[in-house]
């Protein structure tokens, strides 16, 4: 299934940095999300390292997507109730974030970290949410390393949890990412 609003805003960075050649654009194949659920039950937690993204160096505007696929979890089971039964990724196979760095004109390239709020679009199971989220920014050896924590609430999104296992699952989701973009 295919994003409108990732795809648009891809479309617009292309075209963007086609015709302004001062434009700096910055991409990621191989981010980091991580993301865990705690409960007195039982503690589950995923990886993924195939988060792909673009960044607009010029105006923080930015745009990144997750294969739902490429979640590993330490049990077999978990993962594929995860694809199956709670995100469908058959459906649903990508959640993205789409938006804007605020005040981005004021981080300067220094070297050091600067704390910073991203807002836009978070979609995942196929609904879109706006999302606010805090982390750090810093320009380091020609690249941008971002790192941001945050929560998402899966009835938000419309993710189920079964009677029989809703104590296993916290209805609220940490998830941590890191990326390094590299200028494309």
């Amino acid at each position: 299934m295919k994003n409108p609003i990732f795809d648009s805003l891809l479309v617009l960075l292309f075209v963007g940095f086609a015709s302004d050649a001062g434009a700096q654009q910055f991409m990621t194949r191989e981010g980091h999300v991580h993301f865990f659920s705690s409960t007195p039950i039982e503690d589950i937690e995923a990886d993924n390292r195939q988060m792909s993204g673009l960044l607009d160096a010029l105006t923080g505007e930015f745009a990144f997507q997750v294969q739902m696929r490429a979640f590993h979890f330490e049990k077999a089971l978990m993962e594929e109730h995860f694809n199956e039964s709670y995100v469908e990724s058959e459906a649903f196979p990508k959640a993205t974030f789409t938006g804007r760095i605020v005040s981005w004109e004021r981080i300067p390239n220094d070297g050091q970290r600067h704390d910073v709020v991203a807002e836009g679009e978070f979609d995942i199971h196929g609904v879109t949410q706006p999302q606010r989220i805090e982390g750090t920014v810093q320009w380091m050896d020609g690249a941008w390393k971002l790192k941001a924590n945050f929560e998402a609430t899966l009835a938000d999104h419309n993710i189920v949890i079964p009677t029989v296992v809703k104590d296993n699952i916290s209805p609220v989701i940490a998830i941590d990412v890191e990326a390094q973009l590299l200028p494309r």
